[in-house]
C-alpha cells in the first residue's frame, strides 16, 4: 500500500508540477507577445503609453503593468507617469538594460492588496523610449489551477524558494515562513530536514514522510523551472488511503483544463485588443513599414514616404538624403559573429535617431545601408558636424563589456531638378558614398 501512495505521490506531483510550468509559459509568451505589439504603436505623448498599459491590464486580469525606461522613468496604468526611479532600472540584480529575454521578478509582498505579487517582464521600445514591459501577477493564482478536492481538504499545496522561504501558502500570513524551520522538531519516517535542503540546494525533487501528533504525512516537492521556485505539496495518509486515484489521468485532465483556460484568456485579449479597429488597423499598418531588426522604416516605406516628400515640395525642395554604409561590415560579421552584427546594425540606427530623428525620415534599405531623408537640407555646416560626430563617436558595446569603434561612410546629395524622385536623389547620394569608400572610408562626402 505504502509503494501505491509513493506513486500516486509522484504521479500528482508531476502533473501538478507540469501545470504550473505551463502555467508560467503562457504568462511568458503573453507577455513577450504583448511586448513586441506595442512596440510597433505610433506613441507620441507619455499619454498614448499609459493607455496602452492601461488597455493591456484590463484586457490580461492584471494586478499591475508597468513600463520602465532604461533610465527609471516609470509609467503605470493606475497611477499614470509615477517618476524617475533608479532602484527600478534592476530587475533580480540584473540592469533592465543587459535583458533580452523574458525574465519573472523575485516575489514581493503588497501591503494594500494583502498579496503576494511578482513580476513577468520583457524587453520593448514604446516610441523612443527603450525599456521593459512588466506584468504583475498574484502568486496564488497558482493555486487556483489545482483542484484540491480530488485529494480533499487536508492536502496543503504551496510555493517556496530553494532556501524554503514561503512564497505562497494558505495566506498571505504564510509568506516569509521558512519550512526548515518550521520542521525542525517534527518526527521523519522517511528522508530528513536535512536531507529535504540538500535537495533544495542542488535542484532535485523528493518525497518525505513525517508524524504530527499521529498523523502521518507525505510531502512532495519539485522545483518549477523558473527562479528557484519549488512546488510543494503535503497530504494526510488518511486523505491518500481514501482517494487513491488514478492521477495520471487527473494529470491530463489538468493539461486539459489548463488549455481550455489559455484559449480562452487568450481569446478575451484578442477581442478587447481588437475592439478598437481604427487604432488596431493602424497599429498593424505601422509594423508592416517597420524593419523588423532596427524599428526603423523599411525600404518600401522609406522608398514612399521620401517620394511622396518630394513630390509635394516640387523641384524646389529644399530636402538633402544621406546614404550610411557601415564600413567592413562584412569582416565585423566574420570576426565577432552575426549576433553582433546585428547588434551594429541596431546600434547604428538608434544613433541615426538620435541625430536627425526630428527633422527628417530615417530607413534601412538592405544589409548594413541606411538612408537618412532632411526635410530642410540647406545648412550644410550643420549637417556637417552631426555626421562628422557621428563618424568619430560610433562606439558598440561588445558581450565582454568593451567599447568597439564602428566606421561608417556616407554620401549626401541634394534634392532639385535634376534629384526631383527617390532613384534620382539616391543615384546621387549613392554616387557620393562611393566616393567616400574610394578615399579611405570613414568619411562624408558630396
Amino acid at each position: 500500500m505504502e509503494e501505491d501512495m509513493l506513486s500516486q505521490m509522484e504521479s500528482l506531483q508531476d502533473s501538478s508540477t507540469e501545470v504550473i510550468q505551463n502555467e508560467m509559459n503562457y504568462l511568458k509568451y503573453i507577455t513577450a507577445s504583448t511586448a513586441q505589439v506595442i512596440s510597433h504603436a505610433k506613441i507620441q505623448t507619455d499619454e498614448d503609453i499609459i493607455q496602452i498599459l492601461k488597455e493591456y491590464a484590463e484586457a490580461s486580469n492584471i494586478v499591475w503593468t508597468y513600463f520602465i525606461t532604461l533610465d527609471g522613468h516609470v509609467y503605470t496604468n493606475y497611477t499614470g507617469y509615477a517618476g524617475q526611479h533608479e532602484e527600478a532600472t534592476i530587475i533580480n540584480d540584473i540592469p533592465i538594460s543587459q535583458i533580452t529575454d523574458t525574465v519573472f521578478s523575485r516575489p514581493y509582498y503588497a501591503e494594500n492588496l494583502d498579496e503576494v505579487v511578482w513580476g513577468v517582464g520583457a524587453p520593448t521600445t514604446l516610441g523612443e523610449k527603450q525599456g521593459i514591459l512588466l506584468s504583475a501577477y498574484n502568486v496564488s493564482n497558482f493555486s487556483l489551477l489545482l483542484d484540491n478536492n480530488l485529494i480533499g481538504e487536508s492536502a496543503e499545496l504551496g510555493i517556496v524558494n530553494s532556501q524554503g522561504d514561503v512564497i505562497s501558502g494558505r495566506t498571505s500570513a504564510d509568506y516569509m515562513v521558512n519550512i526548515f524551520d518550521a520542521m525542525k522538531d517534527t518526527i521523519f519516517l522517511k528522508s530528513s530536514t536535512k536531507e529535504m535542503q540538500a535537495d533544495f540546494k542542488n535542484g532535485k525533487p523528493g518525497i518525505s514522510m513525517y508524524s504530527v501528533r499521529g498523523v502521518k504525512r507525505y510531502c512532495s516537492y519539485m522545483p518549477v523551472g523558473e527562479n528557484d521556485w519549488y512546488f510543494i505539496m503535503t497530504v494526510r495518509e488518511s486523505a491518500l488511503r481514501r482517494k487513491l486515484t488514478n492521477f495520471e489521468q487527473y494529470g491530463f485532465q489538468l493539461t486539459v483544463k489548463l488549455v481550455i483556460i489559455m484559449v480562452c484568456v487568450f481569446f478575451i485579449i484578442i477581442a478587447n485588443w481588437l475592439a478598437d479597429q481604427k487604432r488596431t488597423r493602424k497599429i498593424l499598418e505601422d509594423a508592416a513599414r517597420m524593419d523588423g531588426l532596427t524599428g526603423i522604416y523599411n525600404r518600401k516605406a522609406i522608398e514612399e514616404d521620401i517620394e511622396g516628400s518630394l513630390l509635394s515640395d516640387g523641384k524646389n525642395s529644399p530636402a538633402a538624403m544621406l546614404v550610411i554604409d557601415i564600413d567592413d561590415f562584412k569582416k565585423i560579421n566574420d570576426q565577432k559573429g552575426h549576433l553582433f552584427g546585428d547588434h551594429v546594425l541596431q546600434e547604428c540606427a538608434n544613433s541615426l535617431k538620435e541625430s536627425f530623428g526630428s527633422e527628417g525620415l530615417i530607413g534601412r534599405i538592405g544589409g548594413d545601408e541606411f538612408v537618412v531623408f532632411l526635410y530642410d537640407g540647406t545648412d550644410m555646416d550643420k549637417i556637417e558636424e552631426r555626421v562628422n560626430d557621428l563618424i568619430r563617436n560610433f562606439n558598440v558595446m561588445t558581450d565582454e563589456g568593451e567599447k568597439q569603434m564602428v566606421f561608417i561612410s556616407v554620401g549626401i546629395a541634394h534634392a532639385g531638378e535634376e534629384a526631383d524622385s527617390f532613384r534620382k536623389l539616391y543615384k546621387k547620394a549613392d554616387d557620393a558614398l562611393y566616393r567616400a569608400k574610394q578615399t579611405g572610408k570613414a568619411k562624408l562626402s558630396e
